[in-house]
């Protein structure tokens, strides 16, 4: 297959697939390719927020220290490639297509119809960092981990960032079920390291899970973390004594960084490069200046709490283009970003499953707030960019970002 065939192969496959209540299926498929996955090592990071800054800091360091360090993440920005890369970059439109050829090749060798797209680009990613020779590979989990296709592999460590409510028609309802589906990729005698300020009944889970698997758990205490300042140029902190700055935005990424630095250390990575991985390491559409936008994909509440607390502290007029999942809990996330606005643009043309952009405009309006309802993307940064704004944010839906901010970089071509 070309690139563009195998990007329709793809559409072919529902993005969750059928449920499953083990890993055989996947692993029947790896299986099917010869088992690609092992002799490779991962760092396995799974959580609800964080693990997009958590596997760019880690994969940044390891490339600064000299290892060939592949990455696979999700969900993609622009392009599709963009959740296989080797040394920070995306793998070519040639080799997406090769490894999605193989991958279906071994998919029909399964007779198996119903995988998700998640497990294709897996096996892909999987077939990809194999051939690329990999020495070490930062591996983020779709959702859960207790059965997501990931959790095959056996790592070198294991990293859970902030647990929080998300997912919660598939893992559960309180901090502490969501925690047992994260707890998962925790395996025998394999180092966990859990971000701090957790829920305590969430780390009261992950730290069992550790126990009963013989795992070392490295949790930093919440004291360890001092934060110095957090503004548009970066978040400075003091980790256990010692000064850091990352270049990503926002008071919880001192959080992501000390997961990140505890990690970076097992693996006997130098200071040096961890130092200079969080003041480069940057994550698309993550607190991301372009253009003279604010781009983030914050889409639950604690994302968007994050967002809030960074925004309170800039002064001037502010307006908002935002679009929502009915997936998500969209009302409890506005509910934190909408008071801090001016005026807020809705639009909903970016996905089939967006809140409508007439009943996000009525929610604004009931917080006192100045809002349209806007055709598309388009009309929405063009009614953002006359009011005459000191900022312009774009938050919601990744998806949503992702399309803004192709738009917004086209405009300067």
């Amino acid at each position: 297959m070309n690139y563009f065939q195998s990007i329709e192969y793809l559409k072919g496959f529902t993005k969750s697939g059928k449920p499953v209540t083990d890993l055989s299926r996947f692993e029947g498929l790896m299986s099917a390719l010869g088992d690609p996955q092992r002799g490779l090592s991962f760092i396995h990071v799974a959580g609800t927020n964080g693990k997009g800054s958590v596997c760019e800091y880690i994969s940044h360091a390891l490339q600064l220290a000299g290892f060939n360090t592949g990455k696979f993440t999700s969900p993609y920005i622009t392009f599709v490639e963009e959740r296989i890369q080797i040394n920070g970059k995306p793998i070519s439109r040639e080799e997406f297509a090769l490894y999605i050829s193989r991958a279906r090749e071994g998919a029909e060798k399964t007779g198996c119809t119903h995988y998700s797209q998640f497990e294709i680009l897996n096996a892909a990613a999987f077939l990809c960092f194999k051939a690329r020779g990999c020495d070490y590979t930062v591996l983020e989990t779709g959702i859960g981990g207790l059965l997501d296709s990931t959790n095959i592999i056996t790592p070198k460590i294991s990293v859970i960032t902030t647990v929080d409510l998300d997912h919660c028609a598939v893992l559960g309802n309180t901090p502490a079920e969501i925690a047992e589906h994260k707890a998962g990729i925790i395996k025998k005698g394999c180092p966990v390291v859990v971000a701090p300020f957790q829920y305590d009944s969430a780390a009261h889970v992950l730290k069992n899970k550790a126990d009963r698997e013989g795992s070392a758990f490295i949790m930093p205490e919440n004291s360890h973390i001092e934060l110095v300042s957090s503004d548009l140029s970066g978040t400075r902190f003091l980790y256990k004594g010692k000064a850091f700055k990352t270049k990503m935005c926002g008071k919880h990424q001192a959080i992501n960084a000390a997961a990140a630095i505890e990690t970076l250390r097992l693996l006997n990575i130098p200071e040096k490069h961890i130092e200079k991985a969080l003041l480069t390491a940057a994550v698309p559409a993550r607190t991301e200046q372009v253009e003279g936008w604010i781009i983030d994909g914050a889409h639950n509440p604690s994302g968007a709490g994050a967002l809030a607390e960074l925004l309170k502290g800039i002064k001037g007029k502010k307006v908002l283009l935002t679009g929502m999942l009915t997936t998500k809990d969209w009302k409890g996330s506005l509910k934190l970003l909408i008071p801090l606005f001016d005026y807020v643009a809705a639009v909903d043309s970016f996905a089939e499953n967006a809140v409508s952009k007439s009943e996000i405009a009525r929610f604004a309006r009931s917080m006192g707030k100045k809002a349209a309802a806007v055709r598309d993307l388009t009309e929405g940064i063009t009614a953002a960019e006359t009011q005459n704004a000191d900022l312009k944010v774009v938050c919601g839906s990744l998806y949503l970002c992702g399309e803004v901010r192709k738009l917004l970089i086209e405009k300067t071509k």
